[in-house]
Formats: C-alpha cells, sequence, structure tokens
C-alpha cells in the first residue's frame, strides 16, 4: 500500500492534481489515526503511571476534545498539500510534498506518547513521579 501511496499515477491538471491528493486522504487519515490511537492510550498508561496519584498528566478536557480538533486541523494541513501543489506544480513534487507531510505528521502525532512513554522511564529510573 506504501507504494501506492508514493508512486501512483499523477497528472498536470489542477483537477488531476487534487484527485491524486484526494484519493490519498483516507490513507493519510487512517496512518495518522493510528498513530493517534496509540498516542492517546500511551498518554493514559504511561503519562499516568508518571504522575503522583491525584495528578493528571495531561488534562482531561484535552483527551476527550484534543482528538477531533487536532484531525480537523490535521486535514485542513492536508487540504493546504494539494493547494501548494497546483501553486507550485513544476512536473512532479507532489510525492515528495506529500511524503514530507506525512511523516511530519506521524512524528508531530507521535510526540505527546513519546513524551508520555519517556516520563515514565524517568520515574522508573528515578524512582520519583512527576
Amino acid at each position: 500500500m506504501l507504494q501506492w501511496l508514493f508512486h501512483g499515477d499523477c497528472g498536470t491538471t489542477c483537477n488531476e492534481i487534487v484527485r491524486w491528493w484526494e484519493i490519498r486522504r483516507l490513507p493519510f487519515n487512517v496512518l495518522v489515526g493510528l498513530v493517534g490511537v496509540a498516542t492517546w492510550l500511551l498518554v493514559m498508561t504511561a503519562g499516568s503511571a508518571a504522575v503522583r496519584p491525584g495528578e493528571d498528566f495531561e488534562e482531561p478536557i484535552v483527551m476527550i476534545f484534543g482528538p477531533p480538533i487536532y484531525a480537523v486541523l490535521a486535514n485542513i494541513c492536508y487540504t493546504f498539500g494539494w493547494i501548494v501543489d497546483m501553486t507550485y506544480y513544476r512536473g512532479a513534487p507532489r510525492r515528495r510534498l506529500f511524503k514530507a507531510g506525512l511523516i511530519f505528521s506521524i512524528v508531530l502525532t507521535a510526540l505527546p506518547g513519546l513524551w508520555a512513554v519517556a516520563a515514565w522511564l524517568i520515574t522508573i529510573h528515578t524512582g520519583r513521579k512527576i
């Protein structure tokens, strides 16, 4: 599947560029969403294990409303991908642009989970909760 994401047929007209991007929107959302679910679970488990009883690693309201807001913002940014592609198209930049955006989105989505795991490991190493 990943080969198709980065090497599928592309065209040169505005409609073909938009279609190229929009065909990849669902797989983009699935990949970023899976990382988001893993991150959410890591923040809930590892993050909670890293803090003192009665403390929250992350505000509960953010854990509830943050993911849907993040998903909307990620899709707005995704739309900017094909807007930039149409504006600056010079042959075939969209594959690199898409790949860079996907990698950036996955890393950005994973950061809270990675921070939760790091906090938990620090707690284990020091024996003190944050």
